[in-house]
């Protein structure tokens, strides 16, 4: 009986390393073919360590395309990062202590509606929030993704494109 289950054991961790390698492989295949030469990178796709490794990628890449370079990514991610954390921890955190601590009219059916709103997929609210932000002018600023965080709407995080 205890064989079996260490056989049984051994099997499963076989099978779960097998299938994390398997997933961490595309991410393992994207780092190594950076430092590849960009012609190559898919001519030589079938082997994963490069013959020759080039850094010049990562200067090109930091300097960006289009007169846009990495640090401005870098920053835009960042600022909406913080402030999208943030935001949701302290608004969560007040109607999280409102709906628990006090006691109102009205309290059920609030939360209610609010795990209601959260069930819902973002593609359901997509276009009509697309078109709120172009009414109200925020489409191409960071107001879309911060600003509903503020207010504890986690579901409104992406940012429409233009």
């Amino acid at each position: 009986m205890k064989t079996r289950k260490r056989i049984g054991g051994i099997v499963y961790h076989v099978i779960v390393c097998g299938l994390g390698l398997i997933m961490i492989y595309p991410l393992v295949w994207m780092i190594m073919s950076s430092f590849k030469e960009s012609n190559t990178i898919f001519i030589t796709a079938g082997q994963l360590i490069p013959k020759k490794f080039v850094f010049a990628n990562y200067a090109t890449g930091w300097r960006g395309f289009a007169k846009t370079g990495f640090a401005v990514f870098l920053r835009n991610s960042m600022f909406i990062a913080v402030v999208a954390t943030l935001g949701t921890v302290f608004s969560s955190a007040f109607v999280a202590y409102g709906l628990a601590r006090c006691r109102f009219f009205g309290r059920k059916f609030l939360f209610v509606a609010m795990l209601l709103s959260m069930m819902l997929p973002a593609q359901v609210l997509m276009i009509p929030q697309y078109l709120w932000y172009q009414k109200l002018g925020w489409v191409g600023s960071y107001r879309p993704p911060d600003c509903p965080l503020l207010f504890c709407n986690s579901g409104l995080l992406h940012l429409p494109d233009d």
